[in-house]
């Protein structure tokens, strides 16, 4: 069967406000009619969960709002009545037709800590790398809330996914009562050191947004972030080899066939790379796919299962299935039906145990994985507005698919701003260091973290730098770990940097904040055998810059940058248990590249404190490119490096 979702950017336009009406009163009723008479009927699943008096009230109470209601009210209220179905496959297009929506020059994208500016218009350019807060005094929760009522949604991910081009959107905004019927919205915008600011805002055209994905960035993305996909709108399936990581890498962005890039050549062409090469690893990589039909895969999952024997008499061979809020429907399907037994089952062919190779790794879809699907387009008579709606079932009682609101991830890894903006892919970072996730969060009164990142997803290792985060009320003067104190290096009413004694163990570790001997905060937090995390030089800078030294010793920065060949100083705390030699394993990546590492250890006379001195490997891509760090299966946090 086929799943499909459109994800549509709304038409631009330079004209006036929409409060006009221009879609005459027939029109809309005409609009209206088809909706309640013919997409409430062909869609055999509208009424599954929804009351058919309910939906009568509510198209009646529309229709008394046909003569008033300016354009963008009435065709949001339409949008409104089509969610009311509940399926995420069943919904009209706002924006589309002879309804075009004025649309901020803003470039959204949601990431785990909420929602950020990455691209915006020349007179907006100070919002680049802020968070959106409020629109108009309301804060983004409610907001967002607000606009997903046009829309059906079984998950967050699915809501925040489809915010990213509704926020910006001034006539829905305006429609929903958010945003008076004004020529411009207040935003509120936050940057990364809490400064609040407010900007009245104008909506423009497309040509007047600047610096799109990544923006603060020069150079070129790394080999594994060069794809397309609803987030760049540019939609191509590839596939590249890495022979130093022995790493097959296919981009899977749509589940169909494009012009002259039939699916069938992608499914052949990744098994040809497969035959070819020595593979430990194979990323078949679905984020940001929308859908299509998920029977396209299948030649590629039915050649996998043919070669699984040959395949896991290598040890170290995984198979890496990469998912995020972005994938929906076929798109989700296909990594389900891989890792499910839908797939050997559809295809006849012995089960195959599958666990500890196959991995689902990122975040949970925006797809819900019970559902409906196999679309029909239709087009509204009277405005041209498009949208489609369901005509079949989806892994309905097939006692496979568990009916969850998402498909989950085996290993989940975030993606925050700070990643983002410094070019950083926390998911391939963890495919390339085997991880299998992050240390359980720290929990308490006490907010334990690596001190190099102050990220509760990352290790805290034993001799590391640490810092603890509490309402201590005064300036604590003790920091004890496992009932072991640890040095304290400074220290605050609210944070106390320190190093974690050498003796702790890994694993659960409770922690206890104290002055004068009285306890002022406890916690529990996760000793990692390694941990490690570059220190960030400012962390107010979106970018992340990181503590690294050219070869001449001086700071690594836009200005100044390091020459590919040459040798780079990283500044980072976290090493593991030294080897033989007196060294820290560890791993040093520019995006997908290893760099070699001339020496890993302990900076001389700066205890907690490691020093890893790297050569910039020849093919090294110019401009600003992710360091990151592999020991101990875990990942440090991205940072930036300039290269020349």
């Amino acid at each position: 069967m086929k799943m499909h979702l459109t994800f549509v950017t709304f038409a631009f336009v330079l004209a006036g406000l929409t409060h006009a009406q221009q879609i005459s009163t027939a029109s809309r009723t005409e609009d209206l009619n088809y909706v309640v008479n013919i997409v409430a009927k062909a869609d055999k699943f509208f009424f599954a969960t929804l009351d058919p008096t309910q939906f009568q009230q509510a198209a009646a109470a529309l229709t008394a709002k046909v003569p008033t209601a300016t354009d963008a009210e009435f065709y949001v209220g339409l949008a409104q009545l089509v969610a009311m179905a509940g399926d995420m496959h069943t919904q009209i297009f706002l924006g589309t037709g002879n309804t075009p929506f004025l649309q901020f020059p803003l470039d959204l994208r949601w990431l785990d800590d909420g929602v950020f500016v990455v691209g915006a218009g020349s007179a907006y350019l100070n919002t680049l790398g802020t968070q959106i807060v409020a629109v108009e005094g309301m804060p983004v929760s409610q907001v967002v809330h607000q606009l997903g009522t046009t829309f059906a949604h079984s998950n967050d991910q699915y809501l925040h996914v489809e915010a990213e081009s509704y926020l910006a959107s001034q006539a829905i905004l305006q429609a929903l009562h958010i945003a008076p019927d004004a020529p411009t919205t207040a935003f509120t915008f936050q940057t990364l050191t809490g400064t609040q600011f407010t900007l009245q805002l104008a909506p423009r055209g497309s040509a007047g947004i600047a610096m799109l994905d990544p923006p603060l960035a020069q150079g070129p993305w790394p080999d594994y972030l060069n794809y397309g996909n609803y987030y760049t709108g540019v939609l191509s399936n590839s596939f590249f080899y890495s022979a130093p990581n022995k790493m097959l890498y296919a981009k899977y962005n749509t589940c169909e066939d494009l012009p002259g890039a039939p699916v069938s050549a992608f499914d052949a062409g990744v098994l040809a790379a497969l035959d070819a090469n020595p593979v430990d690893t194979l990323v078949i990589d679905f984020r940001g796919n929308g859908g299509g039909d998920e029977y396209l895969l299948f030649p590629l999952g039915l050649g996998l299962f043919e070669r699984l024997p040959a395949l896991v008499a290598n040890p170290n061979f995984r198979l890496y299935l990469a998912i995020d809020k972005g994938t929906f429907s076929s798109g989700m399907y296909d990594p389900m039906a891989f890792v499910s037994g839908f797939l050997t089952n559809y295809e006849k062919l012995p089960p195959a145990d599958t666990n500890g190779v196959f991995f689902v790794i990122g975040e949970p879809t925006s797809g819900k994985p019970v559902g409906y699907g196999d679309t029909v387009a239709f087009t509204l008579p009277g405005s041209g507005g498009t949208g489609q709606y369901s005509t079949d079932a989806v892994n309905q009682d097939n006692g496979v698919i568990p009916n969850l609101p998402s498909f989950n991830p085996d290993i989940p890894i975030s993606t925050r701003s700070t990643d983002w903006f410094a070019r950083f892919d926390p998911v391939m970072a963890a495919i390339l260091a085997r991880s299998s996730g992050p240390p359980a969060p720290p929990s308490g009164t006490a907010i334990t973290v690596n001190a190099a990142s102050f990220r509760t997803d990352q290790g805290v290792a034993p001799g590391s730098f640490a810092a603890v985060f509490g309402a201590f009320g005064q300036t604590p003067d003790q920091v004890l770990v496992g009932g072991v104190a640890g040095k304290i290096v400074s220290a605050a009413a609210t944070q106390v940097n320190f190093i974690v004694p050498a003796s702790a163990v890994p694993g659960a570790t409770p922690i206890s904040v104290l002055a004068g001997g009285a306890q002022l905060a406890s916690g529990q937090f996760t000793v990692s055998a390694a941990g490690p995390g570059i220190f960030v030089l400012d962390g107010t800078n979106p970018q992340q810059p990181g503590a690294v030294e050219n070869q001449d010793s001086t700071v690594n920065s836009t200005g100044n940058r390091a020459k590919v060949g040459s040798a780079i100083q990283i500044f980072a705390t976290g090493y593991g248990p030294l080897d033989s030699k007196g060294s820290a394993p560890v791993r040093v990546f520019l995006g997908d590249l290893s760099a070699q590492v001339l020496y890993s250890g302990p900076a001389p006379g700066l205890p907690g404190l490691w020093q890893i001195n790297a050569l910039i490997p020849q093919g090294t891509p110019t401009g600003q490119l992710p360091l990151f760090l592999s020991a101990g299966n875990l990942t440090s946090n991205g940072v930036t490096i300039w290269i020349q």
